[in-house]
């Protein structure tokens, strides 16, 4: 096109602004393509992210209404479904639970996993975890038997319908996966389930755990963290549930990465070590405290999550 004619009747004025803003539009763009390329490609941990969200979305794994626990925290939360199941073979006093939940402001589907309870519970999957065959994973290597078989019965018992009815309802949603302890290794699995049977893209989810044990072999922690580029063991202080089963126990090992808080975690400071097993993180320092096990941001989980998520966070009462 001819530009003398395309510009016919603007005086020369109000061209020379056409020209200058051209040329800023054209710099502008220029920075932002720059701005992109200087953007990481993995997504990078969030203290304030993890520490907004997470705490009690698990604690309202405890309770008996997980859906007046998350609306009494937030606006943007809807339970789905929750799920309890027996877990094993004690005479039905032991049960595992997860639910499903949406939130259309985070466009984000969360499948959320409860820990261990009670010591029954605990000296049960302590026994099977360290004495019974693993278990082939459809996402690569070998998972813990009771792991597996708590996450499945969850699964097939209603988690999986509702979970695919929310895919196909918000294909364009991410998908959140989580929980403490017991509910860490399930998550865990969970996402690698998700992945490899090609439910939900990898890209999609973010994997977020507090106190997870050690949930399967060395292969299955290098699958993992092939397949799963968001996900992050966060780890209280002494917590010795991380340390569980004894790393090189029957190949146990952890995927990556995980998040150290060597505090009270009421306040940012934690050291991330983007590896398997490092010991710059809680390796460093192996102690048999339960009640860092407990609390997390200063939430005591399972109080907080009995209680309705009402009264102070922290109290163990």
């Amino acid at each position: 096109m001819n530009h003398a004619i395309r510009y016919k009747g603007l005086a020369d004025k109000e061209l020379g602004i056409l020209v200058t803003r051209g040329a800023m539009l054209r710099s502008w763009s220029a920075c932002l393509l720059l701005l992109a390329a200087a953007v990481p490609t993995s997504a990078q941990y969030s203290d304030a992210f993890v520490r907004k969200f997470f705490p009690t979305l698990f604690a309202a794994t405890e309770s008996s209404n997980a859906s007046s626990c998350l609306s009494k925290i937030f606006t943007d939360f809807e339970m789905k479904k929750m799920v309890t199941v027996d877990c094993d073979k004690a005479d039905g006093l032991d049960h595992c639970r997860g639910y499903t939940a949406v939130s259309h402001d985070q466009k984000v589907i969360t499948l959320n996993f409860r820990g261990t309870k009670g010591k029954l519970q605990l000296l049960v999957e302590s026994d099977q975890t360290i004495t019974q065959q693993k278990v082939s994973w459809v996402g690569g290597g070998a998972a813990s038997s009771y792991f597996a078989n708590a996450f499945l019965l969850i699964w097939n018992n209603g988690m999986k319908d509702d979970f695919l009815n929310l895919v196909h309802k918000f294909p364009d949603y991410d998908v959140w996966i989580g929980g403490h302890s017991l509910g860490g290794a399930m998550a865990a699995l969970a996402s690698s389930y998700v992945t490899g049977m090609n439910l939900v893209s990898a890209s999609k989810i973010k994997l977020v755990t507090f106190g997870q044990p050690r949930t399967g072999d060395v292969d299955f922690a290098n699958a993992h963290d092939s397949i799963i580029p968001y996900t992050y063991r966060v780890v209280h202080k002494n917590d010795i549930v991380p340390h569980l089963p004894p790393r090189g126990l029957e190949n146990f090992r952890h995927h990556k990465s995980e998040v150290w808080y060597n505090n009270d975690m009421t306040k940012v400071d934690f050291k991330e070590c983007d590896s398997q097993e490092s010991p710059l993180c809680s390796d460093l320092h192996v102690d048999a405290s339960i009640e860092d096990h407990h609390r997390y941001f200063n939430m005591y989980m399972t109080y907080y999550g009995l209680r309705d998520c009402t009264g102070d966070p922290s109290s163990s009462k």
